[in-house]
């Protein structure tokens, strides 16, 4: 849904009240009997109207859903997407406070080889639940980790996939006394952890990949780069979705790996929104949308990156120049406030939310920037030293 603050149930706005209440209807093509609790199941639902059974305008996972329904009947494509799953592992020290369990750092065997019993839990029990890994790697910070699940055309299923995936990741680090933290940023001086995204599509159809074209000079098709356009005319406002939290912004900066202006490039880490290219045909594969992390709603942050990718498709919206050092480009906002000022000018991102999604999204995320709390207090509060 839209959320809950973590200071009250209903935070203060217009036309925002706690009457009515939803039910849940479960999708039970994605029940999963949980490895590491056998006895228990869990299953995703969509909300929906208790009085007249309709899906609610506050569910997100419906949301998806009919962003996804309107590609395929409107553009006639359907999305490929994939997800990079980042996180640190924690362990109880000596002194008796939760640390990163090895001082690491880029690509180091350290993390890999210490954890191989937890690195080959989490594959295996995601294998369990039908989930395909594509990569397990080590990452920048200490004790970090990547958990890539396997790039797909269903897409909503990559969602749940996600939320699995967390979920696995949490209670397999836990089963190996260790505690696994998704905050953005945990320490200003080490990396934080990303929930990139990729974004490819095809034709309804057609086994091709419909964002690459190797006859053009970019060798993305026309398509694609109306793709990537729709998502940089947006992406000041979609932060507000896909960077949702305070801590959210500690991670996003020129040398971090995220890009801090509205710009692209082709195999540049140093841009929000990067083209991938294969190493072996030396085609353009898809694109990387860099500024997300696991704060995010992932099937509100998936409808929105996508609705804006597919306004710049129905516009044939012509994509702007690649990065370049002697290219001025405007800035990123550089606070979740920022952003959600951002969302409230963009008409086109609040008519895909609608006015009941977009009230309560706008209400509950200026909560938690108002209410905001030092980074010290909340990692302190996620690894239970508070």
């Amino acid at each position: 849904f839209a959320g809950l603050p973590t200071t009250m149930d209903v935070p203060k706005a217009p036309n925002l009240t706690a009457s009515n209440v939803l039910t849940l209807e479960p999708d039970l093509s994605s029940l999963q009997i949980l490895p590491y609790a056998p006895k228990t199941a869990m299953v995703l639902c969509t909300a929906h109207d208790q009085l007249t059974q309709d899906l609610s305008p506050l569910c997100t996972r419906g949301l998806l859903e009919r962003v996804l329904q309107a590609a395929s009947e409107e553009i006639g494509i359907e999305f490929c997407v994939g997800a990079e799953i980042e996180f640190m592992l924690y362990r109880l020290s000596k002194d008796g406070l939760m640390k990163p369990v090895d001082a690491s750092t880029f690509a180091n065997s350290t993390t890999l080889n210490d954890q191989e019993d937890f690195i080959s839990s989490v594959y295996d029990q995601l294998r369990q639940q039908d989930i395909s890994v594509e990569l397990i790697h080590a990452e920048s910070a200490p004790g970090q980790l990547e958990v890539v699940p396997s790039y797909s055309d269903n897409v909503l299923q990559i969602a749940d996939n996600v939320l699995f995936a967390q979920e696995t990741i949490r209670n397999v680090a836990t089963h190996h006394g260790m505690k696994a933290v998704f905050l953005p940023k945990t320490s200003m001086l080490s990396a934080g952890n990303g929930l990139h995204l990729h974004f490819s599509f095809k034709d309804i159809g057609s086994p091709q990949n419909a964002f690459s074209d190797s006859s053009r000079t970019t060798g993305i098709s026309r398509k694609g780069e109306s793709f990537i356009e729709g998502l940089l005319d947006h992406l000041p406002s979609l932060l507000s979705f896909s960077l949702p939290t305070v801590n959210s912004y500690r991670r996003v900066g020129a040398g971090c790996w995220t890009g801090s202006s509205v710009d692209w490039s082709t195999e540049d880490k140093e841009v929000p929104v990067r083209v991938c290219v294969d190493l072996n045909t030396r085609k353009a594969t898809n694109v990387e949308y860099k500024l997300a992390d696991a704060t995010a709603n992932i099937y509100l942050e998936l409808a929105m990156i996508l609705s804006a990718g597919m306004e710049g498709l129905k516009s044939g919206k012509e994509l702007r120049p690649m990065a370049s050092p002697d290219a001025v480009a405007a800035p990123l906002p550089q606070s979740l406030q920022e952003s959600l000022e951002c969302l409230k000018l963009d008409n086109f991102l609040l008519s895909v939310l609608g006015p009941e999604l977009s009230t309560a999204y706008i209400a509950v995320r200026e909560n938690e920037a108002t209410n905001e709390i030092s980074l010290e207090k909340e990692v302190a509060a996620a690894l239970g030293n508070a």
